[in-house]
């Protein structure tokens, strides 16, 4: 039983970590890029090349657990002429 303990607690931990990640990517982008008008939701989506119900996503990650994939944050990123790399220097992480 000791064993199984072991092996499942660094997963646990690191599937925390990963979740922690997956908020503060979308709280940046939420709070930061999209705001909180209806409009401006739209225009961010058009603007960033990626689907309006994507942003919508982005913007409610607190009432529903999103994970944004790598694909459409790096779409976002290239919108905003940022790299992955400095879009994490931004959150921070």
């Amino acid at each position: 039983m000791r064993t199984v303990v072991r092996i499942i607690l660094p997963y646990t931990v690191f599937i925390c970590y990963v979740r922690n990640l997956y908020d503060s990517i979308c709280d940046y982008i939420s709070r930061e890029w999209i705001g909180s008008r209806l409009n401006s939701v739209r225009s961010f989506a058009t603007n960033h090349d990626i689907d309006e119900k994507t942003a919508r996503r982005i913007l409610d990650w607190k009432k529903k657990s999103f994970k944004i994939t790598i694909y459409t944050l790096e779409k976002i990123c290239l919108s905003r002429d940022i790299t992955l790399e400095e879009f994490f220097k931004l959150i921070k992480r």
